[in-house]
């Protein structure tokens, strides 16, 4: 009887303590022994809390970034409810939603959150359950960059992506680093995916990492799936404090556009993000920062982008030289071999990876609207592996590009080069009255699409009415 007595207030007190008899949602990881829980957004709520997430906003270029996002991505990232929101998914669980519609034919919008300045993580077990969107073009992520982004920049403040999706492998999810090693050298961690048995828009999974002084551990549903060393003094950027970023972005270099497959909205759905310290763990101090040994060394020479230009027209005047990639970014050398003047502009790309070089007006945007009818006319000494590349063009608020491969040679020059002559017009929805870059040559792939080493050489760059 006593028994009885018992285990009948054991069960009064299981349903006092859950009275609707609820079960952890299906593929929900538990609670992690050896840590306790100290920051979470459940998303529960009516809105977006605004004192965990802000909204990053627009094509990355109010970020300091090429339009895209420095990736070639298609959507503007908005703080509207058609794009980010809370709501009671299909299952009856209360998620954040970040929904990427398309707003005509091409025009694409989506959400970005991040806990910049609001909540920061340092070492730890980082764990979010999420179903993703994973149609082609998609490119859904769960990621974090280091606090001082602003201050170094990228891939000097580190970054982390805990989870990475490219829709054209729905069934597979990536986890990967990016940084600045001691040789001032762009370096990551590429590799050990994970797959599954069913695409992740079918169900819940967790998505975690278990962040120490010596190593950053992967695990998709409580398995782990990948490790990798963070000892190396030159991995500073991972023993300093990180945020937090939840996004969906639409198109990039790496799962390409959305084609006829591909329908809209697509939703990620973020049932809770959970972040828990080791127990009797004490972090060590971080590491002083020197921004000179933890960026990736770019040199530049004083001027050389005025090389690129027609000599005699001086329509770009105080050009400046610039470079982005994710390890494809090319050095940028004066060259003699030249056909307008005594100097060209070589862009050096070391291949394996995205990336380009452009010519830059940002403190001085001009007026080209009177141009908007005519020609851009370069010419370009391109090795016999580099079949294609694009060429773009920007202002201060809009940016357009094509591609040379759909385009011949006008004039064959000397010295190894070629002349392209390519309409204005062809840079559809470009704002000609404040063009800040008047040439950008990025992303030089060879026949298979790949990203081949080479030596490119641009001269005589100018606009014609």
């Amino acid at each position: 009887m006593k028994k009885l007595n018992f285990f009948y207030l054991l069960l009064l007190f299981v349903i006092a303590c859950n009275p609707d008899g609820e079960q952890p949602p299906t593929g929900e990881t538990p609670g992690f022994e050896g840590y306790t829980l100290v920051w979470s957004d459940e998303f529960d709520g009516n809105s977006i809390n605004t004192s965990n997430w802000v909204h990053e906003l627009g094509d990355g270029t109010d970020y300091g970034l090429p339009a895209g996002w420095g990736n070639d991505e298609l959507q503007l990232y908005t703080d509207a409810s058609d794009n980010s929101y809370i709501e009671q998914d299909a299952d009856g669980t209360s998620a954040l939603v970040i929904e990427a519609t398309e707003e005509g034919a091409g025009n694409y919008r989506s959400a970005k959150l991040t806990t910049q300045g609001l909540q920061s993580f340092r070492y730890g077990k980082i764990d979010a359950r999420i179903k993703l969107p994973t149609a082609q073009g998609m490119w859904p992520a769960f990621w974090m960059l280091g606090d001082n982004f602003p201050t170094v920049g990228w891939a000097g403040c580190g970054e982390i992506d805990i989870m990475e999706l490219v829709g054209s492998e729905p069934d597979v999810v990536h986890g990967n680093i990016h940084y600045v090693n001691g040789q001032q050298e762009y370096k990551n961690a590429e590799g050990d995916s994970k797959m599954i048995n069913e695409t992740f828009d079918q169900n819940y999974h967790n998505f975690s990492i278990e962040w120490t002084p010596t190593e950053i551990q992967w695990f998709l549903d409580g398995e782990l799936f990948k490790t990798t060393s963070i000892d190396d003094d030159g991995m500073k950027e991972f023993h300093r404090s990180f945020y937090l970023i939840l996004n969906v972005a639409v198109g990039g270099n790496w799962p390409g556009s959305p084609d006829a497959s591909t329908s809209f909205p697509q939703k990620m759905y973020v049932d809770y993000v959970r972040y828990y310290t080791k127990d009797g763990f004490t972090a060590p101090t971080e590491p002083v920062l020197d921004i000179d040994e933890e960026t990736v060394f770019i040199n530049i020479p004083p001027n050389v982008g005025e090389y690129a230009f027609n000599e005699s027209m001086n329509q770009f005047p105080d050009i400046g030289t610039m470079i982005f990639g994710g390890g494809g970014e090319p050095d940028i050398l004066p060259s003699g071999t030249a056909i307008d003047g005594d100097s060209a502009v070589l862009f050096r790309y070391p291949g394996s990876s995205w990336g380009g070089g452009w010519f830059d007006l940002d403190q001085s945007p001009i007026d080209m609207s009177a141009y908007a009818n005519g020609s851009l006319v370069f010419a370009v000494n391109l090795p016999s592996t580099i079949v294609d590349a694009e060429i773009k063009l920007e202002s201060v608020s809009s940016d357009a590009a094509v591609f040379l491969t759909n385009y011949t040679p006008t004039n064959t020059l000397s010295n190894g080069y070629v002349e392209y002559t390519i309409p204005l017009s062809d840079f559809a929805g470009l704002d000609f009255t404040d063009i800040k870059i008047p040439f950008a040559f990025w992303n030089p792939v060879d026949a298979s699409g790949g990203f081949p080493a080479g030596d490119v050489l641009i001269d005589n760059i100018h606009w014609v009415q």
